[in-house]
């Protein structure tokens, strides 16, 4: 009987210690193009990025609302990483950005700020939430159903300049 209630513990704790690794890299990879433009607003909107960016020249207050407005600007888009499809890339060139973890906009897919816009197949939106600090980012096959991916993320030295 001791022998089976340490047998018992041993595969308690061994289950107990498997059981984050299940969950640890839950990442949807049943939309891999949506995802990828997800990404690139991900990129966008991080500290590094910003910095690099006119963002903070333009908007010092740095909110995440003044981000999406920035981010669908002719200014903000010239920041905007290549698409795929846009533009011919030598295999150096792609593999350069990929060491530097630069994403590449899927083609087919949208870009869109604050609402879904119908009149567009596969679509990305980015919302700014002011109160929360946060950017919101919704993912949609069709514009006429629900997203089928959501992701937010605390945007970045939110508030303050940087210098």
């Amino acid at each position: 009987m001791k022998k089976l209630n340490k047998l018992f513990v041993w595969v308690a704790l061994g289950f107990m210690a498997v059981l984050p690794l299940l969950y640890g890299d839950y990442d949807s990879k049943e939309y891999p193009e949506l995802n990828r433009a997800m990404g690139v607003v991900r990129y966008m909107s991080a500290e590094r990025q910003l910095r690099r960016s006119s963002f903070y020249s333009v908007y010092p207050e740095g909110s995440p609302k003044q981000f999406v407005k920035w981010m669908f600007s002719p200014l903000g888009a010239s920041f905007w990483p290549p698409a795929e499809g846009e533009l011919e890339f030598s295999s150096d060139e792609l593999k350069m950005m990929k060491n530097a973890r630069i994403p590449i906009l899927p083609e087919g897919v949208s870009l869109i700020a604050e609402k879904v816009d119908v009149g567009k197949g596969r679509q990305v939106v980015v919302r700014g939430e002011d109160q929360r600090q946060k950017l919101v980012v919704e993912a949609y096959l069709d514009p006429q159903v629900d997203s089928v991916l959501v992701a937010e993320w605390e945007f970045p030295l939110g508030g303050r300049r940087v210098d």
